[in-house]
């Protein structure tokens, strides 16, 4: 019986740590952000940025493709397309963490405008003419993507739900750690040492997940920049190992305990089986009369 409880006990020790670390994960949302911004290929945004400035420069002067993309080539090697970029992608983002219903857009019109004085300096040092109203009325043309949040579950949304599962899957997982290990006490014959021998189980286990939560974080994504999906996923996993370390310093807290108890009632117990027997002495003397 006891080896059974013990392992319910085991299984019910890593639900409730990965339950931890999971509802963690969902109010972290810093790190939720973090992931998601890793999770977007910051490859196609620039590409994508890359097509718009080439299309507006070949619009706005009307020289041929390949002198339009000699000027979008210049621009693109400049901070302010990075920082249009980043723009971009932090509107995008954003867009993921609205709330339901909330109809938020990427505005290409306002992230695009301050590179219209670099691609009239580029275009005047490659000899291009170009004239900067043309230039930011041909911009302006790529708008804004709107993103509708009501048609399809946001970010925020998905968090939620995953929060109250998790938080279920604790509440669960706490209520069989309880039982279990009470049960596996109770069946003991050594119970304080019992205690301690299940705490060192669970601190084990919580050392043992933030090592392997850690060491899969660097699997997935050794030199970061692998994939964007891969990168979001370490930033992901790599999270939160906080809570393993203080699940693992609880248990050790309560390991101590156990084991302290332990050790001092098998001391007492050995010096009491020590101790020579005292025999009664029969003291026969009366009192002697005043």
């Amino acid at each position: 019986m006891l080896p059974l409880v013990l392992w319910a006990f085991g299984f019910a020790t890593s639900m409730l740590l990965i339950g931890m670390w999971g509802r963690a994960v969902t109010i972290d949302s810093g790190t939720i952000r973090d992931s998601a911004a890793a999770g977007i290929d910051s490859d196609l945004a620039t590409e994508r940025v890359y097509t718009w400035l080439e299309a507006g420069i070949a619009t706005a002067t009307g020289v041929d493709e390949a002198s339009a993309r000699s000027v979008a080539t210049a621009v693109a090697e400049r901070p302010e397309f990075s920082h249009a970029v980043d723009v971009i992608v932090d509107d995008f983002i954003a867009g993921l963490f609205a709330e339901q219903g909330e109809r938020t857009a990427v505005d290409l019109e306002q992230a695009l405008a301050p590179l219209v004085p670099v691609v009239a300096a580029e275009a005047q040092r490659l000899d291009i003419p170009v004239e900067a109203g043309r230039l930011s009325s041909a911009l302006d043309e790529a708008g804004s993507i709107e993103l509708d949040t009501g048609e399809a579950a946001s970010v925020v949304t998905v968090v939620d739900e995953a929060r109250t599962f998790l938080t279920k899957v604790v509440m669960l997982a706490a209520f069989l750690l309880f039982i279990t290990g009470a049960l596996a006490v109770v069946l003991s014959e050594k119970r304080y040492a019992m205690v301690r021998s299940l705490s060192t189980r669970v601190v084990i286990s919580a050392l043992s997940y933030a090592l392997m939560f850690r060491v899969a974080a660097w699997a997935l994504d050794p030199s970061k920049g692998r994939s964007p999906i891969l990168d979001g996923g370490s930033v992901l996993i790599g999270s939160n190992g906080h809570v393993f370390v203080i699940a693992a310093l609880v248990a050790a807290t309560i390991g101590t305990w156990g084991g302290y108890v332990a050790w001092r009632r098998a001391r007492a117990k050995r010096v009491a089986d020590a101790a020579p027997l005292r025999l009664e002495d029969d003291d026969t003397r009366e009192l002697a009369p005043a």
